[in-house]
């Protein structure tokens, strides 16, 4: 027996942390080759050898052994070979384990039993056959067999190589895959379903499924997961059922845990070695009519359980369950496993065409299946095939009378030009097609293909309507609320002249007559006048002396006032359209020039009311606001100290705004309140703060006015144009 060892050391400071926490190490690799296409071999530990757990696969064709708590130091982790038989091992190791992977030319049987402090592993070729060699350097160069095809890139431990040993060659980086490469895809289906599929474990082993209301977990007994391939996948912003996915691994066992949300459901299939979870939310199959655009399943519920079997054969099942004639094209190929029970068939095709990439078109009771991508090659040839009809079938003329909108309008959504022809893309006009408009008779006259023609009968038959009226009606409400009261004191001493009697006299006025004073009396001292301008009453007091007379006037007014006023315009428009109406005065004023000349000028002061309304589908009515009241005032009552006592001013009340408001309803759209208090005393100096009689040098005012100003809309959509209006 010829051999060719290889001998791999461990260092001294790493072997020694790996005894601490592994039961045996790995120290050395031989191999050898045997009689029969065999090959051996001899795998040596430090301590405590173990025989491996196994696997193989055909494709790449590869033997793994998994040595449990068993750790690895060896200089160099790949070797190849330019063998027959066998290609290249690949050592590595894990938390709990050491993985040994033999790459194979082709797929081989091994046989495993303990010798001392050896492992020794026979390899076999059951179909041995020559192979010839005729380069060596060539096949040592080739590129190593792939590792695994696993769904998740292998994980890379040359970090841990090199932190063994240090001579590690860059040539020797290798990955080592999962014993059974997992990978976990999520999809948003149809209808909001979400889509679970579980790739590579499907055939390993049988998943024992259990659930509650928020979980789905999936579990698979013996079936490890490397640690580097757990992973939890957040899928809340998918808007399904499905809320997380957490793949992790337990002990020996592989996990597979679904978090839901809301009341959820779950069918499943397989499909080679995938498993396919539809979890859609319970209301999607258990109620009818959910929505036009989603799918209910309402079928002769069927249960299907097959290997492997032809995706042709499955409709045929299901048309012979459902009684409907279904025709598969030719391009429906491909097998799968399936695995349903008790569902709707309608669901059962639904999750076929899903799983295999297949649409359908339904008419009657025949549906036709095939490819997506065939459905859509003959929509794209019919396509063609009506673009070359339109471009050389016959013109068509016909005359649409319009009713209620004009040719013009109908110019704008045509986008045609002043011949009547149309180059716009946007135009409904064909290339070859024209119009003819005719303003006199408000006809339209359309040249074109038959198929233009009748989307010009449906587009007119949409346009060509009533439009909807509203009246509006706004009441601007103006409140004055006025109130001044005024008291006053005037006395002085009177000397006379002549001869005079002695005596006091008192009277009462209605009105400021003054106090008539005998002639032959003359203004002495003290004389003070702090009585009412305008006075509503005066109570008088004189007393004659022997030398002249004492008079003493007290004055009062007092005026209140109450003013409202109401203005309201209305006006009836058409939906969408503006209308205007207005009652005032045309204020002339003059305005000089620049070479000193004067001209006369006009100022609307007016009472008006702008709107464009819009009825909203919903019966509302959306309304662009321009609601005024300007009313000619003297410029003296404004600024009396600016300008002068003939010139007018315009007092402005306007609001502008655009607001929304139910049909019939009244809304405030704007509102101004003013309030005036005011309150003087003029006095004498000195005298007017004595107490008591102070009052007799002081004059008082008290002033109180309050102005507001409200403006109310108030909206009503009229059904026709007949009906009467009512004020």
């Amino acid at each position: 027996m010829k051999m060719k060892t290889i001998s791999i050391l461990s260092t001294l400071g790493l072997g020694l942390l790996s005894q601490s926490i592994m039961a045996g190490n790995i120290t050395a690799i031989n191999v050898g080759a045997l009689q029969n296409q065999q090959r051996l071999i001899k795998i040596h530990f430090d301590k405590d050898p173990t025989l491996p757990r196994g696997f193989t696969t055909e494709n790449p064709a590869r033997i793994a052994l998994d040595f449990a708590s068993t750790g690895l130091t060896v200089p160099q982790n790949l070797l190849k070979f330019d063998d027959s038989v066998l290609q290249q091992i690949e050592a590595g190791q894990t938390a709990d384990r050491t993985r040994i992977m033999l790459s194979l030319s082709k797929a081989g049987q091994y046989n495993a039993t303990i010798k001392g402090n050896e492992v020794w592993v026979y390899v076999q070729d059951p179909h041995p056959v020559k192979n010839k060699v005729k380069n060596k350097q060539a096949s040592v160069d080739a590129e190593p067999a792939p590792v695994f095809n696993a769904p998740y890139p292998a994980t890379n431990i040359t970090e841990q190589v090199v932190n063994r040993q240090t001579t590690t060659v860059a040539d020797n980086t290798y990955n080592v895959a999962d014993p059974v490469p997992v990978n976990i895809d999520f999809q948003k289906g149809k209808n909001g379903n979400g889509v679970v599929s579980i790739i590579g474990l499907n055939g390993k082993a049988q998943p024992t499924i259990k659930s509650n209301a928020a979980t789905l977990t999936l579990t698979y007994k013996n079936v490890p997961l490397l640690t580097e391939q757990q992973r939890n996948l957040d899928v809340t912003d998918f808007s399904t059922p499905v809320r997380a996915i957490r793949l992790r691994r337990i002990g020996n066992d592989t996990e597979v845990s679904i978090q839901m949300q809301g009341d959820w459901d779950y069918t499943q299939m397989t499909s080679g070695n995938n498993l396919v979870l539809q979890i859609s939310r319970k209301f999607d199959v258990e109620n009818k009519g959910i929505q036009a655009n989603n799918k209910s399943f309402k079928g002769k519920r069927v249960s299907l359980d097959f290997q492997d079997i032809d995706v042709r054969t499955i409709l045929q099942i299901l048309a012979k369950e459902s009684g409907m004639n279904i025709v598969a094209s030719d391009n429906v190929q491909g097998k799968m496993t399936i695995s349903l029970k008790d569902v709707p068939w309608d669901q059962a095709l639904n999750l076929v065409m899903e799983t295999r990439n297949l649409d359908m078109r339904r008419e009657g009771n025949v549906i036709n299946i095939a490819p997506r991508d065939e459905f859509m090659s003959r929509d794209t040839a019919s396509l063609e095939q009506q673009k070359k009809l339109d471009d050389l079938g016959p013109l068509i003329s016909q005359t649409f009378q319009l009713k209620y909108r004009s040719v013009e309008d109908f110019k704008k959504i045509l986008h045609l030009s002043d011949d009547g022809s149309s180059n716009d893309s946007k135009s409904i006009l064909s290339p070859r097609g024209s119009a003819l408009l005719d303003p006199a008779t408000n006809t339209l006259i359309i040249t074109d293909i038959s198929s233009v023609i009748k989307k010009f009968e449906k587009l007119i038959a949409q346009v060509d309507i009533s439009s909807q009226q509203v009246l509006i009606e706004a009441r601007i409400v103006e409140t004055t609320d006025s109130f001044a009261r005024e008291l006053g004191t005037k006395f002085g001493y009177t000397r006379g002249t002549g001869r005079n009697s002695i005596g006091g006299t008192v009277g009462v006025q209605s009105e400021d007559r003054g106090t008539t004073r005998d002639p032959n009396f003359e203004l002495g001292f003290p004389n003070i006048n702090l009585g009412v301008t305008n006075p509503t009453s005066v109570v008088s007091w004189v007393h004659h002396f022997a030398s002249g007379a004492l008079a003493l006037e007290l004055s009062a007014s007092q005026a209140q006032g109450k003013t409202k006023i109401i203005s309201s315009p209305r006006v009836l428009t058409q939906d969408r359209k503006e209308a205007k109406i207005e009652s005032g005065y045309e204020v002339p004023y003059q305005e000089s020039t620049s070479s000193g000349a004067t001209s006369t000028s006009f100022k609307d002061a007016v009472l008006g009311l702008k709107v464009t309304p819009q009825i909203t589908p919903d019966g509302n009515i959306i309304m662009t606001l321009n609601v005024q009241n300007d009313r000619p005032i003297a410029c003296s009552n404004v600024a009396p100290d600016v300008l002068r006592s003939g010139d007018i001013c315009m007092q402005k009340r306007n609001v502008v705004t655009q607001t929304m408001i139910e049909n019939g309803g009244t809304l405030i759209i704007g509102g101004i309140y003013n309030e005036n208090n005011e309150n003087s005393v003029d006095k004498v100096p000195l005298l007017g703060d004595i107490p008591g009689i102070g009052n007799l040098f002081k004059h008082r005012k008290n002033t109180q006015q309050r102005n507001e100003l409200l403006v109310f809309i108030t909206p009503r959509v009229v059904d026709s144009a007949s009906a009467p209006l009512k004020y």
